[in-house]
């Protein structure tokens, strides 16, 4: 029996949708592994994720299977030889293969970072911190489903017919073929491109078909891969001319003094993911920081804080230069990592303070000991420079306890005034607690709330350590967090919560405790605010602000795909295309169900919070194309 000349066509047809029911497959599982995300938001954008995403999926079958969209397409006479059908299989498996592993991994990175990873992703790979084995232990049900769908997909490719397809080779066949491989080609091209607008299908372009807390069920992580990739191509915007962009931003500040009658030592705590979700004393009832909700009645605490990024690594250039993370990668993985910086520890090293940041994991992990050396003059401490080696937890580096009992000892050796960081890590994925607090800390709601408690009590440890030193009295603690994580709480994740975090000056000698609700505080404001405790008056970049200073205040985001400004209760995000929605969210509204108040252009704080958007985007993108990062 002899085939029509369109036969492979056909196969090539069957194999790709097999592809693309594979794929839907998984996104239901994505979304069913995120359902207490997904559900907190409307669920009538479900179909719409469904429908929209075989847009994605399409794009990234082609890019994952070009030698096999090429071999099958291409019309030459095909015999059933075995090595040929198994190379084909071989090439469609390994293709849907690796779009299987990205988007198995998001099934758990989406409920940490609530997106899916990107670039990001070969950068953690790579760092020397990451245990990846323990990544395998934990999330051994990952790779049982990749087992599941690679099986199934041996046993549902689609075979060519068992016998020799017949080619011609007369004129009419010739056009014929010709003919259908350059229509085949033609959607290819279109469906790689994501159809035929003018750019290219990117991760933020499915806020156009679903509300934005559904563009991560509705992409793949493909899709976001190759967005985060092509982020090194960043361009300016001019909403304003450039001087009015500087004044509108007031990116150039000099803080005014707080006026202490001393130069303080300023030591600043950063607590692994632990958000304002798990402080009792921001939520007003029991939660998991009993130690940190007892300190806060003598600290001055900030009600309305927030992390300008959902990871460690956004964290730290916005804590220590004041720039937040509004690109599709982290900064310090961004091709613009080699700007000139000057951060806080280079303006306290000008003024003779000793400058010091403690990490207790591998030298060099996310790239912080470059970025802060970059930043300034800093002694890096890491687990190259803790002797005791047997106080790690097997996974990511020191116990928390025992690293903050270190850290007290080491500020004692420091000539003042100092300037001290540490970054706590015990509160991080697998959430594990030393064998000897087995039942001393209440299991929580979720893993992480009982390495959350076990952090607390460490530094309740290291501050009833610290009293007892003579530095303790001249010492201003500034604690935060770097991220958020997850949580059983609808508001969390909507798109405020999400960068909830606490932020405290604690020092009973310097600092008169209080509470303020009236301001929205960010990381990005640590740095100047830190200025005016110090007395230095040097004019500094900032995209913050003095936290010291009676202002409303704001925190900036990029939040997939959009950028926003928080003013609480006022949120403000701006799309690509420069479309503007601004909503009151208010810490008793769930996750989207009550995001109903809209305001017009006509409305005052809508026009003030769009000009503050625009003219610290299109600074801070300035500043990072021609190298200004820093005041000459």
């Amino acid at each position: 029996m002899k085939y029509p000349q369109y036969i492979y066509i056909i196969t090539w047809l069957k194999r790709s949708l097999l592809g693309l029911l594979i794929l839907t497959i998984c996104r239901l599982l994505f979304i069913f592994f995120n359902f207490n995300y997904f559900n907190n938001s409307d669920l009538i954008q479900l179909p719409g994720a469904l429908f929209y995403g075989l847009i994605f999926d399409i794009q990234a079958l082609i890019y994952c299977l070009i030698p096999f969209h090429l071999i099958s397409l291409f019309p030459f006479k095909i015999k059933s030889n075995k090595h040929f059908n198994i190379f084909i299989k071989f090439t469609f498996i390994l293709g849907i293969g690796v779009l299987l592993i990205l988007n198995l991994i998001d099934f758990e990175f989406f409920k940490i970072k609530n997106r899916r990873s990107g670039i990001e992703l070969f950068y953690l790979v790579n760092d020397p911190s990451n245990p990846l084995m323990s990544y395998l232990y934990n999330y051994w049900y990952l790779l049982i489903l990749l087992i599941v769908f690679i099986f199934s997909l041996i046993k549902l490719y689609p075979s060519h017919p068992n016998k020799q397809i017949s080619i011609s080779n007369t004129t009419n066949a010739i056009v014929l073929r010709g003919s259908l491989f350059l229509v085949a080609t033609c959607f290819l091209i279109i469906g790689a491109r994501g159809g035929l607008d003018v750019k290219p299908l990117r991760s933020f372009d499915a806020a156009r078909f679903v509300n934005p807390e559904w563009t991560s069920a509705t992409i793949n992580s493909l899709t976001q891969l190759l967005t985060s990739y092509d982020s090194k191509n960043v361009k300016s915007v001019n909403y304003f001319d450039n001087s009015v962009a500087l004044e509108l931003s007031n990116s150039v500040q000099s803080a005014s003094p707080y006026s202490l009658k001393t130069q303080p030592n300023i030591v600043l705590i950063i607590l692994e993911s632990i958000g304002r979700d798990y402080c009792g004393f921001l939520n007003n009832k029991e939660r998991y920081t009993p130690y940190l909700d007892q300190l806060s009645k003598d600290a001055y605490y900030y009600n309305h804080a927030y992390s300008n990024g959902y990871s460690s690594i956004e964290s730290v250039p916005a804590i220590f230069a004041s720039i937040p993370s509004l690109l599709d990668v982290p900064y310090i993985n961004s091709n613009f990592q080699g700007n000139t910086l000057k951060g806080i520890h280079y303006y306290l090293n000008k003024s003779n303070y000793d400058c010091s940041f403690y990490y207790g994991t591998k030298n060099g992990s996310m790239g912080f000991l470059n970025f802060l050396k970059m930043c300034g003059p800093i002694d890096y401490y890491g687990l190259d420079e803790y002797l005791n080696k047997n106080d790690h937890d097997g996974h990511w580096g020191i116990w928390d306890l025992e690293y903050l009992k270190y850290y007290s000892n080491q500020l004692s050796t420091k000539k003042e005034p100092f300037f001290s960081s540490v970054f706590t890590l015990s509160s991080h994925d697998p959430y594990k607690i030393p064998n000897k607090f087995k039942g001393k800390f209440k299991e929580g709601e979720l893993p992480i709330h009982k390495t959350v408690r076990y952090t607390d009590y460490a530094l309740k440890e290291f501050f009833e350590s610290a009293k007892k030193q003579k530095w303790f009295d001249n010492t201003i603690f500034i604690i935060t967090a770097d991220h958020t994580s997850y949580s059983k709480e609808e508001y969390f994740y909507s798109p405020t919560g999400k960068y909830e975090i606490p932020l405290l000056f604690y020092s009973p000698k310097l600092i008169k405790p209080g509470y303020n609700d009236s301001s929205t505080v960010s990381h990005c404001d640590i740095f100047p605010s830190i200025m005016s405790l110090c007395n230095i008056k040097d004019s500094i970049f900032s995209l913050g602000r003095n936290v010291f200073e009676p202002k409303k205040g704001y925190s900036l985001n990029y939040d997939n795909g959009l950028l926003q400004i928080i003013q609480y209760p006022y949120c403000l995000r701006m799309s690509q295309n420069g479309e503007l929605k601004m909503h009151i969210q208010t810490k008793d509204m769930k996750n989207n169900g009550d995001i109903i108040t809209q305001f017009d252009d006509s409305n005052a704080t809508k026009i003030e919070l769009t000009e503050i958007l625009k003219a610290k985007h299109q600074y801070y993108l300035y500043s990072l194309l021609n190298n200004r990062f820093f005041v000459k």
